[in-house]
């Protein structure tokens, strides 16, 4: 990504578009390409080490001074205050010549002739961004940078009075800056001098999250909440010809003496902090190459497999020597690094975190995101999470999400357990993991089948029709207060229990436990027959949502899609087509699908299920596929953090005509379309499950072919 003074001269298009870096422990720098930030989740360092994720370093402001004058780098939005005093735009924008993702986000300035790059990128596995200013041409100038500081959780509202105390201890090169006492310290390694100067920024803007949504309205958007924020001083540095100005943030004090212990930096570390911030720099930049390597080799050999199950013209594709997956691809590397941003470490586990900069997990969407994780062939990082959640287990069930105020693990829904189930089959089957499943697996799973047969505490049973209860009708199913007690069965559950009872039939014959495999095995027909005759609301050509006591709610959500994405589908092919239509007709949009008729919220990671599900009822026809591509490029299109993919959008009100069913993918905010000059807002701008769907479904799903190649060789997806 490169954007040159044509964009980058204007200031909305420059707040539009997002960066964002993953740390792998739940951690993040972001911003937006004008520096100035959008979201109050944004920062240069959110620290996610533990169990809450907390903004530490809101942004550097920098000015620089030379023989032409001083000049300010800072891209303020207009009315707010920025560490120069200055209330009003400052003029760092104009001065910004080029923007780039390469692979880290790099800014390059020109003032008065001399033009310098800044550089940012995070350190793995430590809560911690080093930026780097570099002399390119021009005069020698002297820089100061001056970090505008919070400590904040971000599951926390802004606060008037931020508490911070702004301590501070100083030696040559290192300065520790106490924030809170309930916030970790962050220390600053540099290699110029700092100036201590503890100004106070009152009433600070922080951007507010973008409006929730209504039933069939908009909120409004709140206000921008203000808060303090402290510069506990200036680090400033002189940058000339082949001289480079280094900074380092971090929330642990002994970052580099963990990092030299890692042998992160050499054998033996370098001396300067110039060399050890080059050397940190080339090794992530080889940790994430080597990243896409592996996930390119993985979905080329899945695709080959995927095309050879698919018959017919794919077939002949699966035997060609040149890949079907490679690094040209756009979309599959695009979708990788998404995926692999979402990819953290929670004590000895490895996870999913939902989205990001939050980072909180949730087991559901975990488990379901390594399936992606199986279709790039990355068995042993799934066998990670899988062991993780089976060591979470509690009667029966498998954590819904963990309490950001202490990590203990919350229970409720059987969906974590059941989608435990089908991610455990999935990777069974494709890994051949005999041993994994003999010794950890099965007993795990067979646990879990037990409890969800004959109740948990947690309120799950199996009832004497064979179906899933789950929970309290009014709390699940919107339809009362979260006191009533009438039981519910939902659909989505149902479909899931359905094909966790195929998927224990299949791992009992491959541990050759016939008579298991042939009970499960009985108990899905069963199932499935009374299925049919209980949820399938005919008149409308869809699942009823839930049965309370035994009557039908109606409804229509994705989670529908269920019934029909996972196999073996569950519906009859009548009825898994007349479903498809529905969903094409009453929920889907040119990003994804509405959480039901009529929502401005879109779910963009529904998209893999309906895809998978629309191509097996149009026979995988080339029409078909093409038009599952043009809604993968509509949804990445639609997204505002470079490399990765929103998972919620928002529909904002307009005055133009009313929204109509079954748009085409031509009418992505077109004013005369049936959207009118709707463009969607990014409610979650990067999400793990939707980039694992999408990834999964772009490696699986969707077949290769001449023309496709072509199209990819013009660079389109």
């Amino acid at each position: 990504m490169r954007l040159g003074q044509d964009v980058l001269s204007n200031p909305a298009r420059t707040t539009a578009v997002e960066w964002l870096l993953a740390n792998g422990i739940g951690g993040s720098s972001s911003g937006t390409v004008a520096g100035t930030l959008t979201r109050s989740t944004q920062g240069l360092l959110v620290a996610g080490a533990g169990d809450r994720a907390t903004v530490l370093l809101l942004r550097l402001d920098e000015r620089m001074n030379g023989e032409a004058g001083a000049f300010d780098l800072v891209c303020a939005p207009a009315g707010s205050i920025s560490t120069t005093g200055a209330r009003g735009r400052a003029q760092g924008q104009a001065r910004l010549e080029e923007f780039r993702l390469d692979p880290w986000p790099v800014w390059i300035w020109n003032a008065a002739g001399t033009l310098i790059e800044k550089t940012v990128f995070v350190i793995s596995g430590h809560d911690a961004v080093a930026v780097v200013y570099r002399h390119l041409a021009g005069p020698v100038v002297h820089l100061a940078a001056s970090p505008v500081c919070v400590a904040r959780a971000l599951d926390v509202p802004p606060r008037a009075q931020a508490r911070l105390t702004g301590a501070i201890q100083g030696v040559a090169g290192r300065v520790r800056i106490e924030l809170a006492p309930e916030a970790p310290a962050l220390t600053l390694w540099h290699n110029g001098t700092f100036l201590p100067a503890r100004v106070w920024v009152r009433g600070h803007d922080c951007p507010a999250e973008p409006p929730a949504t209504r039933r069939g309205a908009v909120a409004e958007a709140p206000a921008a909440s203000r808060e303090d924020a402290l510069v506990p001083g200036h680090a400033e540095g002189l940058l000339a010809p082949g001289r480079s100005f280094h900074l380092v943030f971090a929330a642990e004090d002994g970052l580099f003496r963990a990092l030299a212990a890692e042998e992160r930096l050499g054998v033996p570390p370098p001396k300067t902090l110039a060399d050890c911030v080059a050397a940190l720099d080339r090794g992530e930049r080889e940790r994430l190459a080597r990243w896409r390597r592996v996930a390119v080799d993985g979905a080329d050999f899945t695709a080959r497999q995927a095309a050879a199950a698919h018959g017919g013209p794919a077939a002949e594709t699966a035997r060609r020597r040149e890949p079907l997956v490679d690094e040209h691809d756009p979309v599959a590397v695009r979708l990788a690094t998404a995926l692999r941003a979402g990819l953290v470490r929670r004590g000895h586990r490895r996870t999913f975190v939902a989205s990001l900069p939050r980072a909180q997990e949730r087991g559901a969407e975990a488990l379901q995101a390594v399936q992606a994780l199986v279709s790039l062939r990355g068995f042993d990082l799934a066998r990670e999470i899988l062991r993780g959640y089976v060591e979470y287990l509690d009667d029966g069930l498998a954590p819904e999400a963990f309490d950001p105020a202490d990590g203990r693990p919350l229970y409720g829904s059987p969906a974590p357990a059941l989608w435990l189930v089908a991610a455990a089959d999935l990777y069974t089957r494709r890994s051949a993991d005999g041993a994994f499943l003999a010794e950890v697996l099965d007993p795990a799973l067979e646990g879990v089948m037990q409890a969800l047969r004959q109740g948990t505490r947690h309120g799950v049973r199996t009832a004497a029709d064979g179906l899933l209860v789950s929970g309290a009708a009014g709390a699940a199913a919107g339809t009362g207060s979260s006191g009533e007690t009438a039981t519910l069965k939902r659909a989505d559950l149902n479909a899931l229990w359905y094909h966790a009872l195929v998927a224990m039939a299949q791992l009992s014959r491959l541990l050759s436990h016939k008579e298991h495999a042939a009970f499960y095995l009985a108990w899905a027909r069963e199932h499935q027959k009374r299925f049919h005759e209980v949820f399938w609301d005919a008149e409308r050509g869809c699942l009823y949502e839930a049965l309370t006591e035994g009557e039908p709610v109606r409804g229509l959500s994705p989670s529908q899609l269920l019934a029909v994405s996972l196999p073996p589908a569950l519906l009859s092919p009548e009825q898994s087509a007349a479903l498809v239509a529905t969903m094409e007709r009453e929920l889907l949009t040119p990003w994804g699908l509405r959480e039901s008729p009529g929502s401005e919220r879109i779910s963009t990671a529904w998209l893999g299920a309906l895809v998978t599900a629309y191509l097996r009822v149009h026979q995988r026809t080339a029409e078909s596929q093409a038009r599952a591509r043009s809604w993968i490029e509509a949804v990445l299109s639609a997204g505002c953090v470079a490399g990765q993919v929103p998972g919620v959008l928002l529909l904002p009100v307009d005055q133009g005509p009313a929204p109509q069913p079954g748009p085409g993918p031509a009418d992505r905010g077109d004013p005369g379309g049936p959207y009118g000059r709707r463009t969607p807002v990014p409610l979650e701008p990067a999400s793990t499950l939707a980039a694992a769907e999408l990834l999964r479904m772009w490696i699986e799903e969707l077949d290769r072919g001449p023309a496709v190649e072509s199209k990819r060789a013009a660079g389109s997806p």
